[in-house]
């Protein structure tokens, strides 16, 4: 997750922890990256609007990197006219709480393939 307000990182993480989510957040765009070229994650979670290079940055430098090969990635932002990097779910704040964890259920455990007979 990567959040530079503390409150929200912190409320997310500790609400995303209490579903059973194992969460490593950041504050800043340069960082996710960093931890991006690391680490394998399952699902990555951005704010938009983050000190230094925003969100989509973040997610377009991780893209061409390959970082994001089968991660899906959901950018979350308060501004009307934001266009996500293509594939990343943008949803805007504020969060209604219920949808947030259904995105990240699904995001995290797609429904199962239906066999073909």
């Amino acid at each position: 997750m990567v959040e530079d307000n503390e409150d929200i990182r912190e409320g997310l993480t500790d609400l995303l922890e209490s579903e059973g989510y194992s969460v490593v957040g950041t504050a800043s765009a340069e960082d996710g990256l960093a931890r991006l070229r690391t680490e394998v994650f399952h699902l990555v979670i951005t704010d938009y609007m983050l000190p230094g290079e925003n969100g989509g940055w973040m997610l377009e430098q991780a893209e061409r990197e390959q970082r994001l090969r089968d991660t899906p990635a959901v950018m979350i932002t308060a501004h009307p006219r934001v266009k996500p990097p293509p594939g990343v779910r943008l949803v805007h704040k504020p969060l209604d709480i219920d949808d947030f964890l259904r995105l990240v259920d699904h995001s995290v455990r797609p429904p199962p393939r239906a066999v073909g007979a």
